[in-house]
Order: structure tokens, then sequence, then C-alpha cells
């Protein structure tokens, strides 16, 4: 009877069968056997660390960029001044004292050596870390889900534009999504066997304390970790022929230690939980972003809605139209297969206890309990989301602040892609052919966008032309710095020696940073912060400042899918004619 009723419930969770591989497969990280999948994930990484570093001088700098480059420095000079240098909290904008400066800290020092611009620093320094948290997920997909499963995520991930745009420029989310992402490896791996190694241990605890000292949602990460040890527990109260209390105890232990590593560490790399009560710091800063006083009217499916007022399915109705349509499908296939899983394994425990087969619920358990490298994935999708949605917290600008989300989310997809597999080696030849064309328009897409590959969305929303008005798209105003090199170019071409004679004023149109543009120049502009006042005017999507200038002449568009992201305005004198400083040259 009992072995019947192991039979019976062991196969119900669509991860089970994975278990006694995957055993196999993670004694330590390095235990990896041999195969296709890692080699050909390096590949991949590498060509993309390539094109990526080849191309990085073509981004521009963006909205919240301005005022990180500065936390940096000061960050930095809190540590060496021996904590008396207090610029970090009363001369750095927004408030950005409530986000931990381990990366800001670490790209001003890159910085300090003088290898390239500054600037493009920043940008390589971004990419790297977002880069190696996509690199994570060939050990999670491995781990979580199978073979294969890494690499499927980590390619969906890189085909889906808002990921690998936001990759280059986002100063806040980028160093969350690498903390979080190596954070629930970490996790994973601890809860690899019944009782946890101590290598995993430490490990979990400095990496759940970076993710904390990044940005204070971090802590969710303790709910991952101790979801993960009550099924450590689990199996070690079910398991047969062990030494239950012990287990427990060593499992506590290590716990506790993980946490207390995890708030040592984030106290030490976050300067702000260092000039009061850690707790109480944390609290303000936690609550402050929780619902965050920023309110603004932005577009979403084609309806203005306000950002402290949002409905509750905002991050899955822009997961919707900003994730490729293949990335879509497989993440739909995967949510139905464990959906299906959860029903049968929850039906089965039904009618155990209906039988009054404690056998069989115990049995139940133990599968429940070896699926928790899967179920920490789901609950590192689930648990964020549900958070923000019975909170109501403020979001804005996209999803960028979920974007930790999107690859445990590829995890799942690549489940619901091994699970297609079978059918695909049916098919093989239309399967190929399919899984190329989706590649390559994935790939020409980013060309056609660069550097604006974030503003991608799929043709559920109709394409970035069917997606323009209807959602808040470029709202980094990256398009002004394509725009600038283009008027530069414009200007040197025409007019050689314009800028030693006479330089021109130019107003940029990024939202309260107008003053702060110079380091987008390459040639010797004149900062001008009042449109009304400059020769050029260069508008942006969310900051169309030149509509109410009459004496702006439209002379340049920057334009992805025949859509405009940034305007160049010549402004003319109030006669009509040409402003008195540019008469000369145009």
């Amino acid at each position: 009877m009992k072995k019947h009723s192991t039979r019976a419930y062991a196969p119900l969770p669509p991860f089970a069968n994975h278990d006694r591989a995957l055993g196999r497969a993670l004694r330590s990280l390095g235990g990896f056997a041999a195969d296709a999948e890692i080699p050909a994930t390096a590949a991949l990484l590498g060509a993309v660390l390539f094109v990526g570093l080849a191309t990085v001088g073509d981004y521009g700098i963006t909205v919240d960029e301005f005022n990180a480059d500065d936390y940096g420095p000061k960050a930095l000079a809190w540590y060496t001044s021996g904590f008396t240098d207090r610029s970090t909290f009363e001369s750095v904008e927004d408030t950005l004292w409530y986000y931990g400066p381990w990366f800001h800290i670490m790209t001003a020092f890159v910085q300090s050596f003088g290898f390239a611009n500054p600037w493009t620093i920043r940008h390589a320094m971004t990419f790297l870390a977002g880069l190696a948290a996509l690199t994570a997920l060939l050990p999670i997909g491995r781990l979580a889900v199978g073979r294969w499963g890494g690499l499927v995520a980590i390619g969906l991930c890189l085909t889906t534009g808002y990921v690998y745009g936001n990759l280059f420029f986002t100063p806040i989310d980028v160093p969350f999504l690498f903390a979080m992402t190596w954070a629930t490896l970490a996790i994973i791996v601890m809860a690899s066997r019944v009782v946890p190694s101590w290598p995993a241990t430490i490990s979990t605890g400095l990496l759940t304390g970076l993710a904390i000292a990044t940005r204070s949602s971090g802590v969710i990460t303790h709910a991952y970790l101790f979801g993960a040890m009550l099924l450590c527990g689990l199996e070690a109260i079910f398991r047969p022929g062990t030494s239950t209390r012990s287990d427990l105890l060593r499992i506590g232990m290590r716990t506790c230690f993980a946490l207390a590593i995890a708030w040592i560490t984030a106290i030490a790399l976050w300067p702000w939980l260092q000039i009061g009560n850690p707790f109480s710091q944390f609290k303000v800063a936690f609550l402050y972003f929780t619902n965050h006083p920023t309110s603004f009217e932005m577009p979403f499916w084609g309806k203005m809605i306000l950002t402290t007022a949002l409905p509750w399915f905002y991050i899955p109705g822009q997961l919707t139209a900003r994730l490729p349509v293949g990335f879509l499908l497989l993440l739909v296939t995967g949510v139905l297969f464990g959906l299906a899983g959860t029903f049968g394994f929850l039906r089965a425990i039904l009618e155990a206890f209906a039988r009054h087969a404690m056998a069989g619920c115990q049995a139940a358990a133990l599968v429940l309990a070896r699926s928790r490298r899967h179920l920490i994935v789901w609950a590192a999708v689930i648990l964020p989301i549900g958070f923000i949605i019975v909170r109501h917290s403020t979001l804005y600008d996209g999803i960028r602040h979920v974007l930790f989300v999107i690859p445990m989310l590829a995890v799942i997809a690549a489940m619901g892609f091994l699970r297609l597999l079978p059918l695909f080696d049916r098919l093989p030849v239309i399967s190929a052919a399919i899984g190329g064309a989706y590649v390559g328009a994935a790939m020409w897409t980013l060309a056609v966008l660069h550097p604006l590959e974030y503003v991608a969305t799929n043709v559920l929303a109709g394409g970035v032309a069917g997606a323009y008005g209807r959602f808040d798209l470029d709202y980094w105003s990256a398009a002004a710095t394509v725009a600038l090199r283009r008027l530069e170019r414009r200007l040197d071409y025409d007019f050689p020696g314009r800028f030693a004679q006479a330089p021109p004023s130019i107003t940029i149109c990024i939202g309260f940073r107008e003053s702060m543009v110079a380091p987008l120049f390459r040639r010797p502009w004149r900062l001008e912060v009042d449109p009304k006042k400059a020769d050029f005017i260069i508008a942006t999507e969310r900051w169309r400042c030149a509509e109410d200038i009459p004496a702006a002449v439209l002379i340049d568009e920057v334009k992805r899918f025949d859509r405009a992201f940034a305007w160049t305005y010549l402004r003319q004198a109030p006669q009509g004619g040409v402003s008195a400083e540019t008469s000369a040259h145009h």
C-alpha cells in the first residue's frame, strides 16, 4: 500500500520528473556534466559581450544617470573620509541615499582610472552587470527545470528588446537585477541539500544582503529563503532513515546564520543604514518606495492612468505588450503546465485525506519538498508581483521597477519549452524554421531600433508603430542623444569650423535635467536651459518643450518604425528670420 501511494503521488508536479537527474547534477555548481548547453551558452554570451562593448558608445545619458553618477563619488567619500563626509546625504538629488550605492561606488572607482569617457565606462559597467545577471540563468535553469532550460531562458531575455536595451543605461534597476538574480540562485543552491552546506549558506547571506543593499525591496529574498528552508525541513521530517531533530536544528541554525550575514552585508554596503538604527532606517526607505509619492499621468494601452492609482493588472498588461510573442507563448505554456501540476497535486492530497491514506499524504509532502528548487523560481515571480498588486504600489517608466522578475519569467517559459520539446523533436524541420525565423526577426528588430531597443513592443500592442502614443516608450529620453549626434554631424558637414567661430546654444529637453546635459556634448555647445532662448532645441517623447514656441522650425526627427522619438528644432528670430546667432550659418 505504501509503495502504491508513493507511485500515485510522486509524478504529480510537472517538475518532479527532473528531480533525480537534477539531484545528480547539483552536487556543486561545478558538478554539471559536460554537454553542449554550456559551450553553447558561453558562445552566446561571448557574442553578446562583444557586440555590447563594441556598441556601448552609441547609448546616451538617460534621465536618472545624471544624479546616479553624482551619487557614486559622494558615497565613496563617505567611506574614504572615515564616515565624516556627509555629501551623500546632503547634496545628492532625488533621495538617492534610500538606495544602496555599491554599484555606483564601483563605477566611480573604475572611472577614476580614465580608461575611456566616464559615461562610456558607466554604460559598460551597467551592461556587464546586466549580462552577469543573465549568466546566472544557466545554473538556475538547469537546477530548476532541467538541461537547456538555462540557455533558453538567456536567449529569451536577450531577444527581448525591453531587457536588452535597459542593460546599458538603467542605473538602479540593472544592479538590482544582478543582485536579485544571483541571490535567487544562491537560495536555490542552498536548498539543494536537506541540510544546507556552509559555503551555500554564506553565499546566500552575502548575496541576499547585496540585494537589500541595492534596493530595500530586496528584503523579499528573505521570503524566498524562509520558504525554501521550510521545505528543507519538510523533507527532513518525512524522509526515512534520518535524524529529524538534528537536521531541523542544523537547518534552523544555517537559516539564522544566512540572515545575520545578509544584514551585516547590507549595513556595511548601505550608508543610509549606518547613520541610525539600521532597522528603523531600513523601514523609512522601504515604506517610501512602497508607495512612492511621485504622481503623474501616463498612457497604458491607450488610456491615461495615474502612477499612484494603477489598475491591478498594470504589470501583466505591460508584460503582455513588451515581451516578444514567442516568449509569451512559452510562458503561457509553462504556466498552464504548472497549474495542471498544482491542481493534480491538490486533488491527490484531497483524495488521500478522504481515504485517510496518511502514507499517501506523506509521499505527496515529500514530493513537494523535493520540488523546492522549482518552487523558488515561482516564488520569485509571484511574490513581488503579488505584493505590488496588494499594496497598490507606485510604478512608472514601464516596468523597470520589476525588471528583475523578467529573467524568472524566462525560466518558467523555458519550462514550457522543455515540455514542448517532444513535439519539436517530431517536427524538426518546421521547428527549426520557426525558431530561426523568430530569432532572425528579433535580431532585425533590435538592429532597427538601436540604440533604442528598450522601446520594443510586440504585435499584440501593434509593434512600436502601434504602441506609439498608447504606451510610455522612450521614458529615458535616450533618443535625445541620437538627435544631438545627428545635429553635430550635420553642422560639421554644412558649416566646418562653426563651433570654433561662434558656438551656438542648445536646449536638450530631458525632464528636470536640462542644466546637466553638457556631458552629452561632443562639440563646444553653449548650454541654454530656456528653450525660448536657444538656437537649437531637441525635444523628446516625454518632454516636448518646443511645441509652444512659434519660432521653432522642425529640421530633423529621430524615427523608429516611422514614429518619431526626438525632434530637432531651429529657433527663428521673432521677426520671422533666422536667429541672429545662427543667421550666418543656415
